[in-house]
This record gives structure tokens, sequence and C-alpha cells, in this order.
């Protein structure tokens, strides 16, 4: 029952019969069917990088609207301002993919796109994890395990349970609650550098959560404040130049 209205509450998926942008044509856009470890088929975009430049790609794990062909625009930016590929997957039920989402499902479906970049070669030292809102969950739960180059983390909260906290006040407590999704808890787990953006004007997830998923690592990291940007809003400019330097000159990410 809890699990239930969790989920309807958490998950707010948009399916490729309700809305579905085709893919753009030039980008090289390969269209991926993955087996997920509960048995749910996983639909996803792979985009190369660009031509001549490093084999280098960014795990792309979204928020918890919409769908894939939705967001883009991001994955433009990726492509041309970090020259990097990119693997961009849809939970179960959302976009074409089957299934339910729940947290598990979502853990799942994130460690096939994973398992595919590895058999295509790629070493967890090639890869970024980039995870929007609920996403960077996602992106730090499979960085406890296979610490890639670099966590990036965008409006992220520090757990499920603190954003309960906050949006319903009026709960008396929360250890009813099944769903942990404690991006805090794979933080501390992970060895992997990172950088972390939050907006200072966020009305859903608060600032300082941003702050204390930053703290809380303990290696190479970056906190990137956009200045007077709320939830929803894309990343600014800055962000992609401060990632782009803290990826060149702390970890020397293009050049091993």
């Amino acid at each position: 029952m809890f699990q239930f209205v969790e989920n309807f509450f958490l998950f707010k998926p948009i399916t490729a019969a309700k809305e579905w942008i085709s893919p753009p044509e030039g980008y090289g856009i390969e269209e991926l069917w993955l087996q997920a470890s509960d048995g749910n088929k996983i639909h996803a975009w792979w985009i190369p990088p660009p031509m001549g430049k490093p084999k280098k790609a960014v795990l792309y794990c979204h928020g918890n609207g919409g769908n894939l062909s939705l967001r883009f625009e991001g994955v433009k930016r990726w492509l041309q301002l970090l020259e990097v590929g990119v693997l961009i997957f849809d939970y179960p039920g959302y976009g074409k993919s089957l299934g339910k989402p729940s947290e598990q499902s979502c853990y799942a479906s994130s460690k096939a796109s994973l398992d595919w970049l590895l058999q295509q070669g790629f070493k967890p030292s090639d890869l970024i994890f980039y995870g929007g809102s609920l996403g960077g969950t996602i992106a730090a739960n499979l960085a406890a395990s296979f610490n890639p180059a670099c966590t990036v983390l965008v409006s992220a909260f520090t757990s499920f349970k603190d954003m309960a906290k906050k949006l319903y006040p009026w709960l008396l407590g929360t250890s009813f609650l099944t769903t942990k999704l404690d991006t805090l808890a794979h933080i501390k787990a992970s060895t992997s550098a990172l950088f972390v953006a939050h907006g200072t004007a966020d009305r859903l997830v608060p600032f300082a959560h941003g702050k204390i998923l930053h703290d809380a690592c303990g290696a190479k990291k970056f906190f990137h404040v956009m200045k007077d940007l709320d939830h929803h809003h894309s990343p600014d400019p800055a962000f992609y130049e401060n990632l782009r330097h803290f990826l060149t000159h702390e970890l020397g990410f293009y050049s091993k």
C-alpha cells in the first residue's frame, strides 16, 4: 500500500504513446533495447563521441518526469560542450521502456545501461555518471559500486525521507516509508570525484541538499552554485565551463 502511494508521488512518466519526439538526424543516434536484471526491457539512445575526440561517455540519468526524447537539448550540450558520447535511457514505464517504475527497477535499468557501455569497451574511468533531480540518486547508486571518473549531480536531494519531511511536514514520522532513494549514503560509499550543481532559487529541493552531498564526498569535488535558478531550469553556461575545467585540469579525464 505505502509503496504504491510513494511510487505515485515519485514517478511522473510520459509514455511514447502520449508524447514522443523522434530523434534528430545528423547525430548518429543508435536506438537500443536493453534487458534489465528484473526482466524489464529498457529503451535507450546512444550517441557516440564527436569524431576525433577521446573515447569518453556520460551515462545520463534523467529526472522523474517526461521521457528521454524530451531531453535532447541537454544531451546536445554534453556532445557539443563536453565532447563526450551520451547514453540516455528511460526508466521502466517511461517513453518506450516496459515495466513499472520503482526505486529498484530504476536502479536495474541504470545497471543495464552501464553494462552495455562496458560491453562496448568503455572502462569506468572513461565514464561520467550524470543525474538530475531523482536521476541524481540513480547515478549515485551506480557510482557507489562502479566508481566512474566523475559523478555529476544537478538539483539532487539527499534522500527520499528528507524530501518527504520537507514536502509533507504533516507526516507523523517517516519510519513507515519503504522507498529510500538515499543519495547521501551512495555518495559516502563512492570513491569517485564529484561535481555538484544546485540552484539558489530551487523551491523543490532545498539548496542545502546540494551542499550536504558535496561535503559528504571524500574525493576530489566541486560545488557549482547556479545563482537564481529554480529546480526545473536548465544548467547555466558556467555549469559546462566549470565542469569542463574540473574534468580537464583536476581529473585529467580527457588525457587518460
